[in-house]
């Protein structure tokens, strides 16, 4: 019953901070948006930014998500740095609404584009890491990692997959890379289990995100898989976060 109880105090703690964190939400949006538009890229990419971490990381991401990432990635691609703007993009192209998908498709394209260009003229290497742990719990069970780095594929892992499923790390990469910023993509599949007696949905989740590499400097990067809680007895969400090292 104390435990019941503290669960409930908690809970209720939780919902007050939301609730009272909304005020600076609308603020971060509204002023994001606004230097956006003033060419104000630095100050900007901040907010939206920290609009994002805020309200969009979660399994029920705010309705305003798909605006700030896209302002943010057209600030991002203004300032210089195409990878983090595709990053942005494609983020925004996994939220609703959808009825302009085709302008953030072309977006995309672009922006593509620009991050090849721009490795292009770069002569320095180094070797990059990555290192992949699933956390997921028990009910699912990790069926295929695929990750691609500058649009291209580096790992495509489907058997012996769910030795992943592991408190440790696990190197599954090992190759040079040219100095600069990239693009790395994770693909997964998680199924779920059966016979377990808890909300269980198959999951394919799709995640990216930009990192700089440093040349004749090793870059380790390092791959967290886990989920999000559900909400109203709804499953548990898979999501994925990146580290460099």
């Amino acid at each position: 019953m104390i435990a019941t109880r503290s669960v409930i105090a908690l809970t209720g703690m939780l919902a007050l901070g939301a609730c009272a964190s909304q005020k600076d939400l609308n603020i971060l949006f509204r002023r994001g948006i606004k230097e956006a538009k003033q060419d104000d890229f630095s100050a900007a990419m901040k907010d939206l930014e920290q609009f994002a971490a805020d309200a969009c990381a979660g399994a029920r991401p705010d309705r305003r998500c798909r605006e700030a990432y896209l302002a943010l990635g057209h600030c991002r691609e203004s300032a210089g740095a195409p990878a983090s703007a595709w990053a942005a993009f494609d983020r925004a192209l996994a939220l609703p609404p959808h009825e302009k998908d085709q302008a953030v498709k072309q977006d995309l394209a672009r922006a593509e584009e620009q991050v090849n260009d721009k490795l292009k003229q770069q002569a320095d290497h180094g070797p990059v890491l990555i290192r992949y742990r699933d956390e997921v719990p028990e009910e699912y069970t990790l069926r295929s990692v695929t990750i691609s780095i500058d649009f291209q594929p580096v790992v495509a892992r489907d058997k012996n997959v769910a030795e992943l499923h592991s408190p440790d790390f696990m190197q599954i990469y090992a190759g040079p890379l040219t100095a600069g910023q990239h693009v790395l993509v994770l693909d997964a599949v998680h199924n779920c289990k059966a016979g377990q007696d808890v909300p269980c949905a198959r999951s394919e989740l799709h995640r990216a995100w930009a990192f700089d590499s440093e040349g004749h400097a090793p870059t380790t990067i390092e791959l967290r898989g886990y989920a999000d809680p559900g909400e109203d007895g709804k499953p548990a969400q898979p999501t994925a976060s990146l580290t460099k090292r």
